[in-house]
């Protein structure tokens, strides 16, 4: 039973997208149904109408005094709990001075640390969340916005689905050295809801992408992965879909990009499908490091 009414919305979406890439165009639901999914995302119940008894007309009634127009005043409309109403500014523009790779990522760091937008959105002590792993690695994974778990642990890929990505690599023969793990964005999206999870907008993912891009390059990797959807617009745009891109390369300046679903897809939907589909982009990536590839390693999870 999943008690978190946002990851249960998340498992219903990927569902849904499940559904229509493979052919399906309509779902029914229930009012029931509705009623429940409502509920999940924190909207009211609608009041129920109650009938209005009709006014009883005086047998004679004096001549009405002539009535004042009423200017309707529409009500300003509240922004959401724990979402700044403040616009995200543009994106910042900066340049790294040349040098050693940990020199330029402490620059880095310093200098996000220094931002004002970024200062906004974290709650002390939270630092903001950069990248971890070699910098000499030869594949950058990059993740999706943090989650508070992340936050607090100062480490993106923290919990179950860290460990799902780790069991992949050891599976795949990809040593973690030659690995660099990432966020999307540098800190965590306020939360419309008590529930505390929400996806980026497009303006956040935009003021963050030139410090993602700017860890990248530091790094200089021979290949990005692109774990997930927020991933794969901010390094890429909205189209196509994930699911229409994954399988394939793209290019990201010079270096091969190739997005995939996050392990979060696989802890929602734990069929052997899902899993061969993940597990074929990442026979791709190892060929595209140049890893030998065994025919026990090709035939893991493929249908019988």
């Amino acid at each position: 039973m999943i008690d978190d009414p946002a990851e249960a919305l998340d498992i219903l979406l990927e569902e849904l997208k499940r559904q229509k890439a493979a052919g399906v165009r309509r779902v029914s639901i229930t009012a029931d149904s509705l009623t429940a999914l409502k509920a999940l995302a924190g909207s009211p119940a609608a009041p129920v109408a109650q009938a209005t008894p009709a006014p009883v007309k005086p047998a004679t009634a004096p001549a009405p005094a002539p009535a004042r127009p009423v200017v309707p005043v529409a009500a300003a409309p509240k922004p959401a709990v724990g979402v700044s109403a403040a616009p995200i500014p543009d994106a910042p523009i900066f340049t790294l001075a040349a040098g050693p790779k940990a020199e330029r990522m402490q620059a880095l760091r310093q200098l996000i640390e220094a931002c004002a937008e970024t200062k906004k959105h974290l709650i002390a002590p939270q630092r903001p969340l950069l990248g971890h792993g070699s910098l000499d690695a030869k594949v950058v994974f990059v993740g999706e916005a943090p989650t508070i778990v992340e936050m607090e642990a100062g480490q993106a890929f923290a919990g179950e689905s860290g460990e799902l990505l780790q069991k992949i690599l050891s599976a795949a023969a990809i040593n973690p050295a030659d690995c660099y793990f990432m966020p999307v964005m540098v800190w965590r999206p306020e939360p419309p809801t008590q529930y505390g999870k929400r996806p980026p907008t497009a303006r956040e993912l935009a003021f963050n992408l030139p410090y993602l891009r700017a860890q990248i390059d530091v790094v200089a990797p021979r290949a990005v992965v692109a774990l997930g959807a927020q991933a794969f617009e901010a390094l890429h745009g909205r189209t196509p879909s994930i699911t229409q891109a994954r399988g394939q390369w793209f290019d990201l300046s010079g270096v091969p990009l190739l997005p995939t679903f996050h392990p979060n897809y696989l802890l929602h939907t734990p069929s052997a499908t899902a899993k061969r589909t993940v597990w074929e982009d990442f026979l791709l990536l190892m060929e595209k490091l140049g890893l030998p590839i065994s025919e026990k390693q090709r035939a893991f999870f493929a249908t019988k």
